[in-house]
C-alpha cells in the first residue's frame, strides 16, 4: 500500500524553493505531482514522492539542510485534525499517545516509539515507506516539525539533551545543534530525540488564543468569516471529523466556549449538536462517494465510525441506499 500524506506538508515549500531562486512548480512537475498541491491543503499525495521533492529540491539548491529549514515553517497547527487535538492533552505522555494514534491522519509511514527509564526519555523517529527513495531531508523534516510543535506546546518546559540521526551529517553540523539547542550526534544506531525523563510529565501551555486565531485564518481563508454558530460548528467538525473526537465537549473546547453555554446556544436557535455532526458526515461522505476510490471500510473511519456497519446504517437512513450502491449511481449520473 502506498502511503499518503496531507498537501499540508509543502506549507513554506513555495517561499523556501524562491529563497534559494528555484521554481517550486517545475520541482514538483519533475516529481509527476501536481502544483495545485502548493495551492491547497486538504488534497493528498504519495509520501515518498514527497521525500523525491525534498531531495531534489535539496540538491539543486545545494543546500544539504533543506528539510530542516522547511520544518521553520511548520509546527501542530500544521498537523490539521490531528493538530488540534494534541492542543487538548492533559501532558507530553498524552501528546505522544495521541501522535501515535493520529499521526497517520497528516502523513502515513511515521511511527514513534518511546523508552522511559529513570535516566532518559527517549522518543524513537522512524519512517516506515514502502518506496526505496532518499529519505534523509523527509526524516530532518520530521524531526524539526516535531522539536517545534513540542515548542509550541510546552515552550521553554522543552529541552531535549540530545538527538541522535542515523544517516551522516549532510550539512554544517553546528546548523543541527543550534537549530535543536543541543548536541546532536549523526551514525547513530536509531534516530531519536533525547530529554530528561521529567518531560514525560510536562504539561503544554493554554492554547486556547492559538487555536481561536489558526481557526478564524481557516475561515477567513475559505471567506467562512461569519458570526453564524451553526456554520462555526460544522467548520470545526470538518476540522476533527476524522479524529473520532467530534464530540460536543471537544467543539465547545476549540470554540473557547463550555459545553453547557454550547448546548445552550444551540437549543436558543433551534439547532442539535448531533443533526449538525449527521449533516457534516453525510455531506463529506458524498463529496468522498463521488470523487475518491477509498473503500467504505476506510471512509467509515475517516469520518469516526467504529465501523463500517455503523456508517452504513446512518448513510441509508440519510439517503435511503447503502454507501456502494449510491456511489455506483452518483456516477453513473455523471
Amino acid at each position: 500500500m502506498t502511503q499518503i500524506a496531507r498537501s499540508a506538508v509543502f506549507i513554506g515549500f513555495d517561499s523556501l524553493c524562491r529563497q534559494h531562486g528555484l521554481n517550486p512548480h517545475a520541482l514538483l512537475q519533475q516529481c509527476q505531482l501536481d502544483p495545485l498541491l502548493l495551492r491547497r491543503q486538504d488534497l493528498y499525495l504519495p509520501y515518498a514522492r514527497f521525500a523525491q521533492v525534498l531531495s531534489l529540491a535539496a540538491a539543486q539548491a545545494e543546500c544539504p539542510s533543506f528539510g530542516l529549514q522547511l520544518s521553520e515553517y511548520h509546527d501542530y497547527l500544521v498537523l490539521g485534525p490531528f493538530g488540534l487535538l494534541l492542543a487538548q492533552a492533559e501532558s507530553f505522555a498524552d501528546v505522544l499517545k495521541l501522535t501515535q494514534q493520529y499521526v497517520h491522519l497528516h502523513a502515513q509511514g511515521i511511527a514513534l516509539q518511546a523508552r522511559l527509564d529513570r535516566q532518559h526519555l527517549q522518543v524513537e523517529y522512524r519512517l516506515q515507506l514502502q518506496e526505496n527513495v532518499d529519505q534523509r531531508q523527509l526524516l530532518e523534516l520530521g524531526l524539526g516539525v516535531v522539536h517545534r510543535s513540542m515548542q509550541s506546546l510546552f515552550g521553554e518546559q522543552w529541552q531535549l539533551r540530545q538527538l541522535l540521526i542515523r544517516h551522516a551529517c549532510q550539512g554544517q553540523p553546528s546548523d543541527y545543534q543550534r537549530f535543536f539547542n543541543c548536541p546532536v550526534l549523526f551514525e547513530q544506531p536509531l534516530t531519536a530525540l533525547v530529554a530528561d525523563p521529567a518531560t514525560a510529565t510536562l504539561r503544554p501551555l493554554e492554547q486556547r488564543q492559538q487555536l481561536k486565531s489558526h481557526l478564524l485564518q481557516q475561515y477567513a481563508q475559505r471567506h467562512q468569516l461569519v458570526d453564524d454558530l451553526a456554520t462555526r460548528i460544522r467548520f470545526v467538525l470538518q476540522s476533527i471529523l476524522s479524529t473520532g473526537e467530534a464530540s460536543l465537549p471537544v467543539v465547545a473546547r476549540l470554540l473557547d466556549k463550555h459545553p453547557r453555554s454550547l448546548q445552550q446556544a444551540l437549543h436558543a436557535q433551534g439547532l442539535n449538536f448531533r443533526r449538525l455532526l449527521d449533516e457534516v458526515r453525510y455531506a463529506e461522505a458524498r463529496q468522498q462517494l463521488r470523487q475518491s476510490n477509498q473503500s467504505i471500510t476506510d471512509l467509515a473511519l475517516h469520518l469516526g465510525y467504529a465501523d463500517e456497519t455503523a456508517f452504513s446504517r446512518a448513510f441509508k437512513r440519510w439517503s435511503g441506499q447503502a454507501p456502494q450502491p449510491w456511489r455506483l449511481a452518483a456516477r453513473a449520473a455523471h
